[in-house]
């Protein structure tokens, strides 16, 4: 697989599938912790948390985009947007919490959301350079108390597949198993049904080697008996008769 530049997550974390942003973009919202409001208004534009400015946003606009956090800190995505038809997006985010909020350094300048999830407990955006999903895509996530680049990838499937394979639980020993079920098993990239490898397929009765677990995927690897050929993928768990 090839990416055009890889930095290692600095540490390990469990992966959770990937999510389109769930939320239209608002001016307030309210988090378990306090109200997080945009005040368009004025200049520059303003930053509110529980009634406190936090920040001033050198931008025309912006915008408010939540996460779904189970428990814990919950994060807020700022969009900030300029009136510059060639370069309209660049990107914050926030951090609350009983202790407050965070906020970041601006992050994935003149690039546009192209899906978001967590690893683990934290936010991973997933940043393309066009409106396309599959037009290379930059993975910004929430570590510590700033937004790291994670990795750039050449696709959203790319992007996804690096991070489930570097967060996934390992199993215990490579086991070997049989595929069940009926017709055949599709080879997918990252453990999401989007991400399918045209033409990388096993059937019922053949026998895959797996390695990782996420989320109800475990990734495996064939070996075609007649011509040779391995082949790595995520599947779904319950069509493997032995695990």
């Amino acid at each position: 697989m090839n990416f055009t530049h890889i930095k290692q997550l600095t540490a390990a974390i469990l992966f959770a599938p990937l999510l389109a942003c769930a939320a239209e973009p608002v001016t307030e919202l309210h988090t378990s912790y306090g109200k997080v409001e945009v005040i368009r208004n004025t200049e520059p534009v303003q930053l509110l948390f529980a009634g406190k400015k936090i920040a001033s946003i050198g931008a025309d606009s912006a915008s408010l985009i939540p996460y779904y956090s189970k428990g814990g800190p919950e994060y807020v995505v700022v969009q900030t947007i300029r009136a510059d038809p060639t370069c309209t997006y660049v990107y914050l985010m926030l951090e609350v919490s009983d202790e407050g909020a965070k906020v970041s350094k601006e992050f994935g300048r003149c690039r546009h959301i192209a899906g978001s999830g967590m690893a683990g407990s934290e936010p991973v955006l997933h940043l393309s350079n066009q409106e396309g999903q599959q037009a290379g895509v930059e993975t910004y996530q929430w570590h510590g108390a700033d937004v790291t680049l994670a990795v750039e990838s050449p696709s959203i499937c790319s992007a996804q597949g690096f991070l489930a394979r570097k967060n996934a639980q390992p199993l215990r020993a490579q086991l070997v198993s049989r595929v069940s079920g009926s017709g055949r098993l599709q080879f997918l990239s990252a453990p999401d049904t989007n991400c399918a490898m045209h033409g990388v397929f096993v059937v019922p009765g053949d026998s895959v080697t797996a390695s990782l677990a996420a989320d109800g995927y475990v990734y495996v690897n064939y070996t075609n008996p007649k011509s040779g050929r391995k082949v790595q993928g995520w599947v779904p768990r319950e069509r493997l008769s032995d695990l």
